[in-house]
């Protein structure tokens, strides 16, 4: 007898149970090596061939994860920002969730980041394309509002320094997580101290071209003085034209 179609939303919860449970093998049971069609089918009570209907294969599968991790720490900051209307208390809230999220779930926040970027089925990946572009705009759209309303500082354009904060937020992450904080500063401290740090950065920026030229002109001289240390011979600008400094625009 032919098996009855599933409806749009029955296959969508079905694959939804799938992850669920890929997720929870891949955290309690040794990651990516544990996890496996016939283990799911297993865990799930299904026939060995039912995880194939929702995913062709398991790098399909590992993609669909790491997009479901990236969508979990996402929710994490906006649940965190909801509460709180002013750009500069968003930012810590968000920042803190996000770093608070990577130390309590380690293994799922690597599945983020893992080096899994060069097959086709992830270039090609739209959901997880999505998920990482939403988990960052998070950050994005406080830091547009903020400026919008004169309360965050716009010499540097949202997109770049919501990047800068995610730098800076995985930082402490993983440097949390590897317990390399052995010097006496914890984690309440150094959160409200890195946003800080990097807003007071951000309203210092000066991105002007005469900036950069005597951003240049500096980094030159120096260039020019190591190869006089190095030769014997006083410096000239042949010599920073030799390693030209490139300065960002």
């Amino acid at each position: 007898m032919p098996r009855k179609p599933q409806s749009d939303d029955a296959r969508s919860k079905k694959r939804d149970d799938i992850l669920d449970s890929a997720m929870a093998v891949f955290e309690k049971h040794g990651g990516l090596e544990a996890l496996s069609f016939r283990r799911l089918a297993t865990e799930m009570e299904l026939s060995y061939s039912a995880p194939y209907r929702y995913f062709a294969s398991k790098d399909e599968l590992v993609n669909a994860l790491r997009a479901r991790a990236f969508r979990w720490i996402e929710q994490a900051m906006r649940d965190a920002i909801a509460d709180i209307a002013e750009p500069e208390g968003q930012l810590e809230a968000l920042a803190a969730a996000y770093i608070r999220s990577g130390i309590e779930r380690p293994d799922r926040y690597a599945l983020m980041f893992f080096k899994l970027d060069d097959t086709d089925i992830a270039r090609r990946s739209l959901e997880l394309k999505a998920a990482r572009r939403d988990a960052l705009d998070v950050c994005r759209q406080v830091i547009a509002a903020g400026q919008t309303l004169g309360q965050l500082p716009d010499r540097v354009d949202p997109l770049t320094a919501a990047h800068l904060f995610w730098i800076g937020a995985h930082g402490l992450v993983s440097l949390q997580v590897a317990g390399q904080f052995v010097m006496g500063r914890e984690l309440p401290v150094l959160v409200p101290t890195l946003i800080r740090c990097l807003r007071a950065g951000l309203e210092h920026f000066d991105e002007t071209p005469a900036s950069r030229r005597a951003m240049i002109n500096e980094e030159n001289h120096h260039v020019s003085a190591r190869h006089a240390a190095g030769s014997g011979q006083p410096g000239h600008p042949a010599d920073a034209e030799t390693h030209p400094v490139r300065i960002p625009r």
